[in-house]
């Protein structure tokens, strides 16, 4: 009885923290395709910034300084709509494409004080992610980090 009532915990803990992940844009380089997705459920707001689950997968493998190969990577980006500034934080690498495999690399979270924000390049996939996140600013504001 105990098991049944752990594993139907732990069911509702997983579905509380499945991802919604939205395709924002993907690279025009046909030989190796870049693809950048939102996690939805994640985006929260405090005042100016909004934090949210960020995650960037290739059709190609791709290798660490370690020569550690990697397919996607999940990350926690903060925005500053007002400033139109990025900075990122908690890199995980994962050998699969859903990133739904054992990580192959942690980087820990920063603080926010530790965080080194900058503006993205027009045009650039992180322009794109600044203009998704800020739009849903107002759907944001009743999370709070």
């Amino acid at each position: 009885m105990r098991l049944l009532a752990s594993l139907s915990l732990w069911a509702l803990v997983l579905s509380v923290q499945a991802a919604d992940w939205t395709l924002l844009t993907t690279s025009t380089d046909l030989k190796k395709v870049t693809y950048w997705y939102v996690d939805n459920s994640s985006v929260v707001s405090h005042s100016k910034l909004i934090k949210a689950q960020l995650r960037t997968a290739w059709s190609q493998m791709q290798f660490g300084p370690d020569n550690t190969g990697y397919l996607s990577t999940t990350y926690i980006s903060y925005v500053d709509c007002n400033k139109r500034l990025l900075a990122y934080t908690a890199n995980t690498y994962f050998s699969d494409f859903e990133s739904t495999s054992e990580p192959v690399h942690q980087e820990p979270e920063l603080p926010l004080t530790e965080l080194n924000f900058a503006p993205p390049r027009a045009g650039t996939p992180g322009e794109m992610r600044i203009n998704y996140l800020c739009k849903s600013y107002d759907g944001a504001s009743n999370n709070s980090i």
